[in-house]
Parts: C-alpha cells; sequence; structure tokens
C-alpha cells in the first residue's frame, strides 16, 4: 500500500476512534474512498508511462550538463501539454496553490475533508496532463529518462522544488552540488516560460 494511502488510513482511524460512529460516517469512510481513488489514480499514471515509445535508459551526462538543444526540445514538449490542456491549466494551477497554501499553513489544524476533496478533483486533473505529456514526449523523441533529467536540471538551475508528488518512477531531482555556470545561465534565460509549467513539474509531470 503505498505510504500516502497507508497515512490516510491511519489518520482517519484515530478520528473515528475518538468520534465513534459519527467519526466514521464523517471521516474514515469518505477517506476509505479516498484511498481506492489514490490507487486507481496510481494505476493509471503508471499505465500511461508504459505508452511512451522510446524506452531505452538514458544516461545523464555527468556534472549536471544540459544542452542548450535538449532544453529546447523540453520547452517544446511543455509547450504541447500547455495547448492540450487548454482551460484544464488553469485549473490543476488553481489545485496547485490551494495544495501548496495547506502545506505553508501547517500551524493550523488540517480539515481532513477538504483535503480529501481537493485530492480527489486532483487526481483527474493531474491524469489529464499525464496524457498530454506522454503524447508530447512521444512526439519530440524523448525517453521518460531524458525528459525527467532536463526537467530537474532546468528547475534545479531556476532554484526550485520539484517533483513532490513523483508517481510512478517520475524522477527525483539531480543530487548534484552545484551545476554549471554555463547550464545555470542557458535555463536563467527561460525562466518565465519554465515557470508557466512549474504546477506540471511540482506534481511530478
Amino acid at each position: 500500500m503505498p505510504k500516502p494511502l497507508l497515512g490516510c488510513l491511519m489518520a482517519a482511524a484515530l478520528l473515528v476512534v475518538g468520534g465513534g460512529v459519527a467519526g466514521y460516517f464523517l471521516v474514515f469512510k469518505p477517506a476509505y474512498q479516498f484511498a481506492s481513488d489514490v490507487g486507481r489514480f496510481t494505476s493509471e499514471f503508471v499505465a500511461l508511462n508504459d505508452e511512451i515509445e522510446r524506452d531505452q535508459r538514458y544516461q545523464p551526462p555527468l556534472e549536471g550538463m544540459l544542452s542548450p538543444q535538449q532544453l529546447e526540445r523540453y520547452l517544446a514538449v511543455q509547450r504541447d501539454i500547455r495547448a492540450g490542456m487548454q482551460g484544464q491549466l488553469d485549473q490543476l494551477t488553481g489545485r496547485f496553490e490551494r495544495v501548496n497554501s495547506e502545506l505553508e499553513r501547517q500551524e493550523r489544524d488540517t480539515n481532513i475533508l477538504d483535503m480529501i476533496t481537493a485530492y480527489r478533483d486532483l487526481g483527474d486533473l493531474i491524469l489529464a496532463a499525464k496524457q498530454q505529456q506522454v503524447q508530447a514526449i512521444n512526439a519530440h523523441g524523448f525517453s521518460l529518462q531524458e525528459y525527467l533529467y532536463i526537467r530537474n536540471i532546468s528547475f534545479r538551475a531556476l532554484g526550485e522544488d520539484i517533483a513532490v508528488a513523483a508517481f510512478g518512477q517520475q524522477g527525483a531531482p539531480p543530487m548534484v552540488r552545484e551545476l554549471p555556470e554555463d547550464v545555470v545561465e542557458l535555463v536563467r534565460a527561460h525562466r518565465e516560460e519554465l515557470m508557466k509549467s512549474y504546477p506540471l513539474a511540482w506534481f511530478g509531470l
């Protein structure tokens, strides 16, 4: 069982112990449904990765190198995803802002039902974005590994945290102490366009 799914059920169980029958109907039952939705979401997300045509293993270059050609191809993929999402991208960005706000407000009591609702709405948007991502990756001849390497290096160069929701071996940010200065300069020149897709990257896309 995935850790987020297990954690949700454990939190719900604790509330049921304290709240009895009312806790079951108000918290545990919705949480169990949410857990089922998470399982379905994860399965569909991983299955979409299997539709990526280029499956050769990508060997990342040493020292976090990134060529202008690689970055341009990555930007082309991002443009295709945003174009394919149309109005859904605004919805995803709104959900990102909501979830990010919740994470930053840990000092207040979190309404577990609000969080369940937020994440259930989020799942369909992420899957829609994933479908667009797979199509764009295929169109521009990426393997998933090369795409993730470029994504991670690019946002690392911008000083942004990403891959929070790394579903289906989406790739963690690179463990590079310091990126080459020419790579940092290359990426920073495209900061404005890259940040248009930051919510996608933040969710591991």
